[in-house]
């Protein structure tokens, strides 16, 4: 049992720790690990609205609606909330590349406890496949997310509503369609076509973090956020 644990959680850290790495400037380890365990709590919540939707819209025999309604937004709705919740006001998220870093974190947290669920209930096997098509979905998923999340940082600090609400909603709409087309392209079995979108969606991510981290700016001046005099 303890080496399916193991093989679970093994690549999960392996991408956090090069994640948090790659930031210019260090996050706290507390708060980042309570992002990553509010985000392994969201499995509950996760599986339970999936569960309930699945009934609702009979799912099963619509392929588009459980894997990018169903399993897609429930999830990345509950890794966001997350973000929103508890990282969005947070005095450590001061720098852009924080969004990636804290929206990994939570995702990861999330394909933690779902790897080890099925790990434990499938083998070894399974934890290894997972290890390269899963968990690293799960943090490019994120990748994503958590850019568009300090874009919208950045416009919450010089009071730009709307464009906070719109990158807020881009923050959930573009994983959500990634990861619903991640899903669906196992569901109807074509294989060649799921394996070519994790090489395409794990390289757009590395590219995103590298540039992240390149253009990494502090949303503080003096310890004080920057701020606009109108808002929009």
């Amino acid at each position: 049992m303890i080496v399916l644990v193991v093989t679970a959680l093994l690549p999960v850290f392996a991408i956090l720790a090069y994640v948090y790495f790659t930031d210019p400037d260090k996050e706290p380890w507390q708060t980042l690990l309570t992002a990553f365990g509010l985000g392994a709590l969201t499995i509950v919540p996760a599986a339970l609205c999936e569960g309930f939707l699945f009934d609702i819209f009979n799912a099963k025999n619509y392929p588009l609606v459980e894997n990018f309604f169903c399993i897609g937004l429930t999830e990345e709705f509950f890794k966001l909330t997350v973000i929103m919740l508890y990282i969005f006001r947070h005095r450590d998220f001061n720098d852009t590349f924080d969004g990636i870093v804290y929206a990994v974190a939570a995702s990861l947290g999330f394909a933690a406890a779902e790897n080890v669920i099925y790990t434990l209930e499938n083998g070894f096997d399974t934890g290894i496949l997972r290890a390269f098509t899963s968990v690293p979905g799960h943090a490019a998923f994120a990748v994503f997310m958590g850019g568009f999340v300090s874009t919208a940082k950045t416009h919450h600090f010089y009071l730009r509503t709307k464009k906070r609400t719109k990158y807020i909603l881009l923050a959930l709409f573009v994983p959500t369609v990634v990861h619903g087309l991640y899903d669906y392209l196992l569901t109807i079995k074509q294989v060649e076509l799921f394996f070519l979108l994790i090489i395409v969606i794990d390289i757009a991510a590395i590219i995103i973090i590298r540039r992240a981290r390149k253009n990494d700016k502090s949303l503080l001046v003096n310890n004080e956020p920057l701020l606009e005099e109108k808002q929009e």
